[in-house]
């Protein structure tokens, strides 16, 4: 792992994952980014009596405001997380934080986003979702993502949730670099649900056929029952106290989202555990 990048709004979340990130390119020697964006609003400006105003000169001092707060801002944050012997380097733009953020990703080759995330639930999620979600949907790179503060982030358990199929080979890779970074154990887990139910043992039999052959290694078989997979991976996760969630996602965007939903977004709503997520394409 060689380039981290931390998009950050300056909320207390976004700083837990900087600290995150620090630890994290402790362990591997990665340099990290810190990136903010500042998104212009697109409504039309007027003045005081209802008439429109010039916007280029309006908007110039505005952004150049904003631009300059957020420096300020980037500064003290610097200062507030102990980062020495970590390369860091800071960015502040103005952008579509979705579109920057997938830039970044693309143009560094960077090879983990740690993001802050405040979570959401009922119709906020469903209406509005956030910037952390739409990162965990379309980015190119797997995302971990932080809710509460880590201190002394050390990973020691980590959930691997899946089917175990043939999706799961196209980020195995991943999955093994990140046990071999914190030496961790994998605890594999097929959720079982009524809607979905399988026989344990022909599950445990896929299971153990799957770790044969990406090679894993110090990892636990596991089947839990429960009424939907995401209300399992948490229980079980909470059961074995893990440190980490990891979750392959789809990526789907559009209305095939809204149609089909996704686990792992859910679970980066509703859990306060790290979650890292990485697409299967």
């Amino acid at each position: 792992m060689k380039r981290i990048l931390v998009p950050t709004d300056f909320s207390e979340q976004a700083l837990y994952a900087f600290e995150v990130a620090v630890a994290i390119a402790r362990k591997t020697g990665a340099a990290i980014k810190l990136l903010h964006v500042v998104e212009m609003p697109y409504a039309p400006s007027f003045s005081a009596t209802g008439d429109l105003v010039s916007r280029d000169s309006i908007e110039q001092v505005y952004v150049l405001k904003l631009l300059e707060s957020s420096r300020d801002e980037m500064q003290e944050l610097l200062r507030t997380v102990e980062h020495n012997g970590v390369e860091v380097v800071q960015e502040v733009d103005v952008d579509r934080v979705n579109s920057k953020i997938r830039r970044v990703v693309r143009e560094d080759q960077v090879d983990l986003v740690v993001m802050g995330s405040k979570g959401s639930s009922g119709m906020d999620e469903f209406l509005i979702g956030s910037n952390t979600e739409k990162v965990v949907r379309t980015a190119d790179c797997p995302v971990l993502t932080v809710k509460r503060r880590q201190p002394n982030f050390d990973i020691k358990n980590i959930v691997l949730a899946s089917d175990f199929k043939r999706e799961i080979r196209t980020a195995i890779d991943k999955v093994k670099m990140f046990q071999d970074i914190f030496d961790a154990t994998l605890h594999l887990v097929y959720i079982n649900t009524p809607g979905a139910f399988e026989s344990s043992n022909n599950i445990r039999n896929t299971m153990e056929t799957a770790a044969q052959r990406y090679g894993l290694k110090n990892y636990t078989i596991n089947v839990y029952n429960d009424v939907i997979e995401e209300d399992g991976i948490m229980h079980f996760a909470q059961d074995i106290d893990a440190d980490m969630i990891m979750m392959p996602t789809h990526g789907r965007t559009g209305f095939s989202h809204l149609l089909s939903g996704s686990i792992a977004e859910d679970l980066v709503n509703h859990t306060s555990r790290p979650v890292l997520t990485f697409h299967l394409r």
